[in-house]
């Protein structure tokens, strides 16, 4: 290992266990209060990272803002309208396609092709950054729901970790090359083995009332989920020709970087939920 990479490595494994940390105290002790303002700071530095990076005409400040205001109204409005979310996501877009209807004007030729592109930008930005995250509270709020969200969360920080250092030892398979080049087969499978060893052993240590059955379904599948939310974040970045989505969790990049497996696979660790919870 290089002096470099030796570096590299120590920040990313700072910034994670301090994170990690962190993040596991407000899951436990911050209840409903600290789970909303979770998922609030991953989207809204999700948003805005996303952003910067799709949105390049002359209004791009303005469209960032409408994003971010529309990231502050869905999740207080599901705060205080859980129940509303499909109501939510129409206003939004209603409100979304207004809004590029209207500021249209300010365009005509290549730039108003680009003016519609960033219009489908950004309605598929909202619908992975904005409102995937509302799953969070959701997984929180089920049946021993701070048990499946620390172990969502350790399921999908040991498969990013077994995926990093068996890539590193066993990786010469290339998984995507296209899209990922660094990723192989050989670190997917090691990232899906880790969220299974963690899960046995947070069902014998703590959640004891988890299914035998599930340690083995639900880390692969939500595990596997999280690999193809690193892969969607891949793409979005390599069609814009970007490295890294930010630099502000040093190891790690930007919050695009850090949770875009996290958001990806809240979804289906909800589903799992429901069918072994």
């Amino acid at each position: 290992m290089t002096k470099k990479s030796a570096s590299e490595l120590k920040k990313r494994v700072t910034t994670g266990v301090i994170g990690g940390t962190l993040l596991l105290a407000v899951i436990i002790w911050g209840g409903w209060i600290g789970i909303f303002l979770i998922s609030v700071i991953i989207s809204l530095g999700m948003v805005a990272e996303y952003a910067n990076i799709t949105l390049s005409l002359s209004d791009k400040a303005e469209k960032r803002l409408v994003l971010l205001c529309m990231a502050w109204f869905v999740h207080l409005a599901n705060l205080l309208a859980s129940a509303a979310k499909g109501e939510i996501a129409v206003l939004c877009f209603l409100a979304v396609f207004t809004y590029f209807l209207v500021t249209a004007v300010r365009f005509d030729g290549e730039n108003f092709a680009g003016h519609f592109k960033e219009l489908t930008f950004v309605v598929f930005g909202s619908a992975y950054l904005i409102f995937m995250p509302l799953f969070l509270p959701l997984v929180h709020q089920s049946l021993n729901g701070v048990n499946w969200t620390i172990l969502f969360l350790l399921i999908v920080w040991s498969g990013d970790t077994g995926a990093y250092f068996a890539g590193k030892k066993y990786g010469k398979m290339k998984l995507y090359p296209k899209i990922s080049p660094k990723k192989t087969v050989e670190g997917a499978v090691g990232g899906l083995v880790a969220g299974v060893v963690i899960t046995l052993l947070y069902k014998v240590i703590v959640f004891r009332a988890l299914g035998w059955g599930s340690i083995l379904i639900v880390p692969i599948i939500v595990g596997a989920a999280s690999q193809v939310g690193d892969l969607c974040e891949s793409l979005v970045k390599r069609a814009f020709g970007v490295k890294d989505s930010g630099s502000i969790l040093p190891g790690h990049g930007g919050f695009l970087d850090r949770f875009d497996g996290v958001v990806f696979s809240l979804p289906v660790m909800y589903a799992c939920t429901r069918l072994f919870g």
